[in-house]
């Protein structure tokens, strides 16, 4: 059983999914505990600033169970509270792979056709590696969605525009400072979301912009193509001071600018723009309460988003239109993965009966007339298998009904056949 269960933007705010935001140590922890229970065979973690989803690959337990055991083991390490529990979606089988396949190719971003998603599950499935909790229909499953994601964008306008959020919060800037090009910009973090952060206000021509990260080699080599300035970590709050706008996407565990440092920091601008693009949030929500600061977070955006969204909505079916027919050609796959192990019995257990009968007659006959038994014998017996694949094929529906291919499975199960009878 495929499946998956997680939090998105469609379910949660961000104050919500910040405490669902899982980084790769916790994801380490959870995938071991989960992989350890037995039922899991594949597990990937997907934790983004709009969705944290764990995609698994599951037997022997039913869906109910699969949302109990992930719910627990995230209790156990994100200490999540009850009432966060409600906002999880599980999703199996068509469903769930028709859910990946619409998340790779940008139909169910925050702002639809953003790219940024597929370097991200490039990434998830990268770490899933090194957990070796992936395997062959995994492997299969994500490389059909970034093939699906791929041909969206080349057949299609869809991934064209307002590619990511960071350049929502450029666009939202826009909207307090028209002369954005000679404001001075302070972006926080030099990861994959700063450097598009940097990438969009380089575009519109911004000069004044300064960069800083735990990490000042990684801020150097990211400001260097841009000519951009380089402020120590250390010196954030300096960096305060100096800015119009100031834009945040670190990786951290909390808030790590409230209303008590940033205040302090202000100078005499008229006001002051901050952009709070962390899941878990950097910025804390008192810093609003600053009469000067106008504080967004990523859930703040959504009118740069609607718009986007009615520029994109004719392309949306289009794009689906691709998505499904990749979700069509895995699944076909898929159920032929699920057919395979039967078929195989099926074919094993004729052929086992096709040569013990030969062998009881192999004695009494003449080698003309062994050779006559022997060619008629292997005909019935492929007929007979052609003939069961084709009913298994048609009960089963081509291998979609997984629970009658597990019982056709126990049927010619040769070991369970065989043994001794406790009477």
């Amino acid at each position: 059983m495929i499946g998956v269960i997680g939090v998105s933007h469609k379910s949660a705010s961000v104050k919500v999914r910040e405490k669902l935001a899982i980084d790769s140590g916790d994801a380490d922890v959870i995938t071991r505990k989960l992989m350890d229970q037995g039922y899991f065979k594949e597990l990937l973690i997907l934790s983004t600033c709009n969705r944290t989803e764990l995609y698994f690959n599951a037997e022997g337990i039913c869906s109910g169970g699969t949302l109990k055991a992930v719910s627990t083991v995230l209790a156990e390490v994100k200490a999540i509270a009850e009432d966060t529990r409600p906002f999880l979606y599980q999703k199996v089988q068509n469903m769930a792979i028709s859910h990946l396949f619409s998340v790779v190719a940008g139909l169910d971003s925050m702002i639809l056709g953003e790219y940024q998603i597929v370097a991200q599950v490039k990434q998830a499935f990268k770490e899933a590696e090194a957990r070796k909790s992936v395997g062959k229909v995994f492997h299969r499953m994500f490389n059909k969605a970034l093939e699906s994601s791929k041909q969206v964008r080349v057949q299609t306008p869809f991934n064209r525009g307002a590619l990511s959020v960071s350049y929502a919060a450029v666009e939202k800037s826009l909207e307090y400072f028209p002369d954005l090009v000679n404001r001075n910009i302070l972006i926080i973090g030099a990861g994959d979301t700063g450097e598009l952060v940097l990438k969009n206000f380089a575009k519109k021509g911004c000069q004044n912009i300064t960069i800083t990260n735990r990490t000042e080699d990684k801020a150097f080599q990211l400001a260097r193509p841009y000519k951009a300035k380089v402020l120590p970590f250390s010196e954030i709050m300096k960096g305060i001071h100096d800015a119009e706008i100031v834009v945040s996407s670190i990786s951290c565990k909390e808030a790590f600018l409230n209303a008590a440092n940033v205040l302090p920091s202000l100078n005499g601008h008229e006001h002051i723009v901050m952009i709070d693009l962390g899941v878990p949030r950097n910025i804390d929500d008192d810093v609003a309460d600053i009469p000067k600061v106008k504080l967004f977070n990523i859930d703040d955006l959504e009118e740069v988003i609607a718009l986007n969204f009615s520029r994109k909505q004719e392309y949306v079916s289009i794009a689906e239109e691709i998505v499904s027919q990749k979700v069509e050609e895995f699944t076909v796959w898929l159920n032929e993965q699920n057919l395979a192990p039967a078929i195989k019995k099926i074919d094993e257990r004729i052929s086992k009966i096709y040569n013990t009968e030969l062998e009881l007659h192999k004695g009494s006959l003449t080698e003309e007339e062994y050779a006559a038994l022997e060619k008629h014998s292997l005909h019935i017996s492929k007929k007979l298998k052609n003939e069961f694949v084709k009913r298994l094929k048609e009960v089963t529906d081509n291998g979609s009904i997984t629970d009658f291919v597990s019982v056709i499975n126990l049927l010619f199960d040769e070991e369970k056949n065989e043994q001794p009878s406790a009477n």
